[in-house]
């Protein structure tokens, strides 16, 4: 048997059983980048996924240990939800994975919260607050102990502290570890590390430390990981490997991939949203993602207000999927958004161009549509893990004729920016979105087709990289590690 532990449920249950299927499914790149390679259960043997139960009514539908037999498009899977009190939630997800660790793991390059005025300052977490992000570890933890298994393949910063965990208990099999964000740069994100939280994230790596292989986006996460090993755990170098505590760690990069075959049969039958037109004289650009402050939007409609102020003419369909509501960051960041895009629309109005900013979820086959018909698919990722946009963009324009496709443009500080840094005249253009002038001009050169379209050898590395092999190879080298 082998474990998969994520901070989220594959699904959440919103009603009882009998009353319709009521299922939320989770969304985010983890997700899409593990689904494809999930075992079926046969009842002695697969994959057993244990994440938190934040559905409405999933109590109504596990048993008394929160297990659950859960359906997929791979077939039965073995789900157990761990159950958290309202308090331990908020102290540890509210106040430490987003207050705290998803701001700071994405200061890269830039001091963000210095150079953007909506980018919120990592909040140190309290004693409080950090004694529930423990425990909720331990809890993950002692699930994964409870149920044994050949591996154990922990998912992200939230559960970070879950390997030491399973070290302690006397987990048997190998534990990896992956980290689907980001690693900070220690000189950037020094400002944002007083004591104590300085010792708090070095306690958070330690966890990771506790690992038998430690999983990165790109090669430069992995050596700032290794830094930081050496600079806040006493950690010792050797060649891509760290020795921290007595324990040899493996770490390298796997760039995520996205399930190619799947995206490819869903895109045949896409339809574009009712609020954009499939009869357009003008181009189209389209701006896609979840609406975070690490996404780059407000950077994005100054580069598109820019390009119209010059008189370029081309229609615009940006759609944010809403995230973290009451948050207050999240809050600042869409009136942010809001007053941008009221004075773009007001211009686009005046020269008769199509403008939409929405903050909406969009189905799945509409946001393939978008993808495949646009003419620059926008991306500006002021930081990012990896950014699966990109990706799924080149493979949903892959349906059209070569000479009919369009242009992907992305952050120089997302993952897909150094994964596939090869491939600029095959239509993946990377830029720096701080720059207003380098990402207006991104804008301009991608209109005009430049330096060149999606072209096959791009679709052909995604395709050979795809989740399915991210898997496959994490897994193997977990085994060899």
């Amino acid at each position: 048997m082998d474990l998969i532990l994520a901070n989220r449920a594959l699904v959440d249950h919103e009603t009882l059983p009998g009353e319709g299927k009521g299922l939320a499914p989770a969304v985010g790149g983890l997700v899409e980048a593990v689904r494809p390679i999930l075992v079926p259960w046969d009842g002695v043997d697969g994959t057993t996924w244990i994440g938190a139960g934040r559905g409405a009514q999933d109590q109504a539908w596990t048993d008394s240990a929160g297990l659950e037999l859960l359906e997929t498009a791979a077939g039965p899977i073995r789900h157990q939800r761990i159950y958290l009190g309202e308090a331990d939630w908020q102290g540890y997800y509210s106040q430490v994975a987003n207050g705290f660790f998803w701001p700071l793991l994405h200061l890269v390059r830039v001091d963000l919260p210095d150079k953007v005025n909506y980018y919120p300052t990592p909040a140190p977490p309290s004693d409080e607050a950090w004694e529930a992000f423990k425990r909720v570890n331990r809890a993950f933890g002692d699930a994964a102990l409870a149920a044994g298994g050949r591996t154990c393949w922990v998912q992200d910063y939230q559960l970070a502290l879950v390997p030491s965990v399973l070290r302690e208990g006397g987990f048997s099999g190998r534990v990896g570890f992956f980290l689907h964000t980001p690693f900070p740069s220690l000189g950037v994100a020094e400002s944002a590390l007083p004591s104590p939280a300085r010792a708090r994230f070095s306690e958070w790596l330690r966890g990771i430390f506790s690992s038998d292989l430690v999983g990165v986006q790109t090669e430069a996460d992995a050596e700032r990981l290794r830094q930081a090993g050496e600079q806040l755990c006493g950690g010792r170098v050797d060649g891509p490997d760290i020795r921290v505590d007595g324990r040899l760690v493996r770490i390298a990069a796997f760039p995520v991939g996205i399930d190619t075959e799947d995206l490819s049969r869903q895109v045949l039958g896409s339809r574009l949203p009712s609020s954009v037109s499939d009869k357009r004289p003008l181009p189209l650009v389209v701006g896609l993602e979840r609406a975070d402050y690490t996404k780059g939007v407000p950077e994005r409609l100054a580069a598109v207000g820019a390009a119209l102020e010059e008189g370029m003419r081309f229609a615009y369909a940006g759609f944010s999927a809403p995230t973290r509501a009451g948050v207050p960051a999240y809050d600042d960041l869409q009136a942010e958004c809001d007053r941008l895009a009221t004075g773009i629309s007001r211009l686009a109005a005046e020269r008769n161009l199509p403008f939409i900013q929405s903050l909406e979820t969009l189905r799945w086959t509409e946001v393939l549509a978008l993808l495949r018909e646009a003419a620059v698919v926008f991306t500006a990722s002021l930081a990012d893990g990896m950014n699966l946009v990109p990706l799924q963009a080149a493979v949903a324009q892959a349906s059209r004729p070569l000479g009919e496709r369009g242009v992907v443009l992305a952050g120089c500080d997302a993952g897909v920016a150094s994964a596939y840094k090869d491939f600029r005249e095959e239509g993946l253009v990377t830029f720096d979105p701080l720059d207003a002038g380098a990402a207006r001009n991104a804008l301009a050169e991608a209109l005009n087709g430049r330096p060149g379209r999606v072209g096959d050898r791009l679709v052909a590395a995604i395709r050979e990289h795809d989740a399915h092999a991210w898997g496959r190879n994490f897994l193997a080298a977990l085994d060899n590690a």
